[in-house]
């Protein structure tokens, strides 16, 4: 029997990277001498194989089993004397042994990476290579590949491309699509439309080879349509070593939140910002009625408009300006009076919170919520905003060394934030479950009616304190408290003295400003929570007509104050909360493109196309490990093999490029990446919040874990 073969464009049997060899050298281009080792060795070797149909830990020890005797079994009669015969007459110092199976390199099933290679192998260890290479396609990340494409793993013939391995000076990829063919829409920050991708692994290609190479790949795609190649550059020529179809990543779809907008899409869609620094996610209809409510009759300065599931603004100077006084909301505040008008405030919501009780009417609940916005984002909000601003630039006109040191004239505040530390500190170090539960107590008599994420759809933490153990994250490093004391004689210390008085008035004003800034917030979830329980008390009246309480959270707005007014109860109650659910979870999968934010909070990279937003896990051994749906796997870097046998909503990589492999099996998965995401393991960190946006090649961090 013969166990090998020459290298042929048309056998379908040699497998995609040997028939692509024969087609480049069809195409009057330089490859290397080489065969192919036959399905018939692998079939010698392997036993008849099971029907596969989940990889579970049955399945894995099978594969086990058979790639171990794939490494033991004996040759079949006369294969090694074939196979050294070969070698012989191609007199190469060392070998590159690739796996060529029959279905790989094609439309839909590139497999890039998955299965085994070895380069630079010397003559004596082929053997084991082309071992090793056919072991692979039973391996589990091969086997999981195969099966996710509804396909038996080596089904097909199973063969072994040797070639002489070719060192060079430079190697890479390059691809190619035509631009009416496919919209290389993430690869055009990299390249022009009409131009070859070329990605160097190592070393440097001189400049006229470079365009030697886009030549021949923009042939070769004019003649076989899309395709992506591997090359090696020798210091004398280009040796082409494969070529395979290149599947570019799509063109961006077009976000249809924007649709949203309806009459105002003529307002430029520029004006409107996605409000991702505090709803990074998309709003339940009861919150996004919150907001049209709101929006109606609150003057704050800015429009809100609930786009795709989610909340986005844009400022409205002529609404602030057009505001007039009522008994209890003046149009302005002065700095100075900024910390009594919050404690008038406070002792307001105290008694009107207590009025309503525990279980309020959505319409008290309501009309509660709207007489604290306007107080809050239109009063108390833009004076502490003024404040900032003049401390700001009382340093920039007098002092402007002191503008480095405002993170420390504004630390060890006593405020909200710090009382939470506090608290929170003491329940992460309770060492027994009296202790714990006390703490815990004390935690949520102030900070109970907090919750996660800023939509009154999520449970607070009274009502449901698991989700503060373990205890909220204090590791971060809090300065000193004398450090604001002698930031500020740093400061003075370059000021006239006649200017002394006023930085002591206005650094006051600025601390308070800073608690202030985080009273408020606080101030605002005790209202919110407020509307929560209004929503939950209809909820249960509406009983058998929802499959739970918090189904209500979906119902469209108007419909539920409608039932909290007495409205007859419509007939598909249940189902429409159902649809609204579905409408809320299919927005966290269509999030809008990336928004504007502070570099500080962005990595860049080689994009797939694509956005997602999800909880950050980043990678470690065990990858078999279940995820949760929202996972975004982040990891230095993957093997190919581990790919298969990872479900996630996106990846990010620190290394690799538009054209290795996590980026090909990404966009074959149509799993939005990120690849060559340098920083991504100092800005992310597990459970954070991110934003992966592959048509612009950015992961952007919305919120830290929480």
């Amino acid at each position: 029997m013969a166990f090998l073969a020459n290298i042929g464009p048309t056998d379908a049997q040699l497998g995609g990277k040997a028939r692509s060899l024969a087609q480049l050298a069809a195409a009057g281009l330089a490859t290397p001498p080489g065969f192919v080792v036959g399905d018939a060795l692998f079939r010698a070797l392997c036993p008849p194989l099971p029907a596969f149909r989940q990889l579970d830990s049955t399945t894995l020890d099978v594969l086990d089993t058979l790639r171990a005797r794939i490494a033991d079994a004996p040759w079949p009669a006369g294969f090694q004397d074939e196979l050294h015969t070969r070698l012989g007459l191609m007199t190469a110092t060392s070998y590159s042994v690739r796996s060529s199976f029959a279905d790989e390199d094609t439309a839909g099933y590139l497999g890039a990476g998955v299965y085994e290679s070895r380069v630079g192998v010397a003559c004596a260890d082929v053997e084991k290579a082309i071992r090793e290479v056919l072991a692979s396609v039973l391996s589990p990340g091969a086997v999981a590949y195969a099966l996710a494409r509804g396909r038996e793993p080596a089904s097909v013939p199973v063969a072994v491309l040797v070639h002489a391995f070719v060192a060079g000076e430079a190697e890479g990829s390059a691809a190619f699509a035509e631009p009416a063919m496919a919209a290389m829409a993430a690869i055009a920050a990299m390249a022009a439309m009409d131009s070859p991708l070329v990605t160097l692994r190592r070393g440097h290609l001189p400049a006229e080879v470079r365009a030697e190479l886009q030549s021949k790949v923009r042939s070769l795609a004019q003649a076989h349509g899309p395709v992506e190649i591997e090359w090696v550059w020798t210091k004398e020529h280009l040796v082409y070593l494969q070529a395979r179809p290149f599947q570019p990543p799509p063109a961006p779809v077009p976000w249809l939140g924007w649709n949203d907008l309806g009459d105002e899409e003529d307002v430029a869609r520029e004006s409107w910002s996605w409000d991702a620094a505090h709803n990074p996610l998309p709003l339940s209809p009861a919150q996004a009625g919150l907001v049209a409510l709101v929006d109606g009759c609150c003057s704050i300065g800015v429009r809100q408009r609930v786009l795709g599931g989610y909340l986005f603004y844009r400022r409205d100077d002529s609404a602030s300006t057009a505001r007039q006084p009522s008994h209890h909301v003046p149009v302005s505040v002065d700095g100075e009076a900024a910390s009594s008008y919050f404690e008038s405030l406070r002792g307001q919501a105290d008694a009107q919170l207590t009025a309503l009780g525990p279980h309020p009417s959505l319409e008290a609940a309501l009309a509660l919520f709207v007489s604290f916005y306007e107080p809050i984002f239109a009063v108390l909000q833009p004076a502490l905003r003024r404040i900032h601003k003049r401390f700001h630039a009382f340093l920039a006109d007098h002092a402007p060394a002191g503008l480095a040191l405002l993170p420390w004239l504004r630390a060890g505040v006593s405020s909200m934030a710090s009382e939470r530390r506090t608290r929170a500190a003491k329940l992460a170090s309770a060492q027994d479950e009296q202790t714990r539960n006390r703490a815990l107590g004390e935690y949520l008599a102030l900070f109970g009616d907090e919750a996660p994420v800023w939509d009154v759809c999520v449970p607070t933490y009274a009502e449901l304190p698991s989700a503060l153990l373990p205890a909220p994250s204090t590791s971060a490093v809090v300065p000193d408290v004398m450090e604001w004391q002698r930031a500020s004689a740093e400061v003075e210390a370059i000021l006239a003295p006649s200017l002394r008085e006023e930085w002591t008035r206005l650094l006051r004003l600025e601390r308070e400003a800073v608690a202030l800034g985080e009273a408020d917030d606080w101030l605002y979830a005790r209202v919110q929570a407020a509307v929560r329980r209004a929503f939950l008390a209809t909820g249960h009246r509406l009983g058998a007509n929802l499959l739970e309480p918090d189904d209500v959270f979906f119902l469209p707005f108007d419909v539920l104050r409608g039932l909290a007014n007495g409205r007859a109860l419509p007939p598909d109650l249940g189902s429409s909360a159902q649809l609204g659910r579905a409408a809320w979870e299919q927005a966290r999968r269509q999030p809008p493109p990336s928004p504007s934010t502070g570099e500080a909070s962005v990595v860049h990279g080689f994009g797939t196309a694509g956005r997602a937003i999800g909880r950050v896990v980043w990678h470690r051994a065990d990858v078999r490990a279940p995820m949760a749906v929202d996972a975004v796997l982040v990891a230095k870097t993957l093997l190919p093999t581990e790919l298969p046998l990872v479900s996630a909503a996106a990846i990010v990589t620190e290394t690799g490029g538009p054209l290795d492999h996590v980026a090909a099996q990404a966009r074959e998965r149509s799993i939005p990446a990120v690849v060559g995401a340098r920083g991504a393991s100092t800005l992310l960190s597990d459970g954070d919040l991110v934003l992966v946006d592959g048509d612009r090649g950015l992961v952007v961090r919305l919120l830290g874990r929480v």
